[in-house]
């Protein structure tokens, strides 16, 4: 169950998203808040992002997951969950079937500091990584600093 001071930072969360990043929605209940939302990449594809709070939110990192297109394929063709958890595709092994968990930052770098905001952003920068590395081969990583 949230806390007081929880309610408070998610209310401030979803009023930050309705405001700066419209094209999101959200979920939420006694126990949960997930914000999901379409994005249109520079090269015109429709993704699904999602985004799901843990209940220690905002003291632990938020779960990241590109929903669709599914699967989503790498440079060669296999869907990107074969790469597990890998620093050079910025991914997590996955605990959802079909789904990409991506890396925003890593659990050990969090810091209450980060708002929803920013880690849709930075999914959204790993989309546009992600697309380049689908048509040169090199690593997500290389495209992110």
């Amino acid at each position: 169950m949230w806390q007081e001071y929880q309610k408070m930072r998610l209310a401030q969360e979803a009023a930050a998203v309705e405001a700066l990043m419209p094209f999101f929605g959200y979920d939420y209940g006694i126990d949960y808040m997930r914000f999901s939302g379409r994005w249109w990449s520079n090269l015109d594809r429709e993704y699904v992002v999602q985004l799901e709070l843990p209940p220690t939110y905002p003291d632990a990192v938020p779960d990241t997951y590109i929903v669709a297109p599914s699967p989503l394929l790498d440079f060669h063709g296999r869907h990107m969950a074969f790469h597990g958890s890998s620093h050079d595709m910025h991914t997590w092994k996955t605990d959802r079937d079909g789904w990409v968990k991506i890396c925003i930052v890593r659990p050990e770098d969090w810091s209450a500091e980060y708002s929803v905001v920013k880690v849709l952003r930075k999914a959204l920068l790993w989309i546009t990584a992600y697309e380049s590395h689908t048509r040169s081969g090199r690593p997500v990583a290389d495209y992110l600093l």
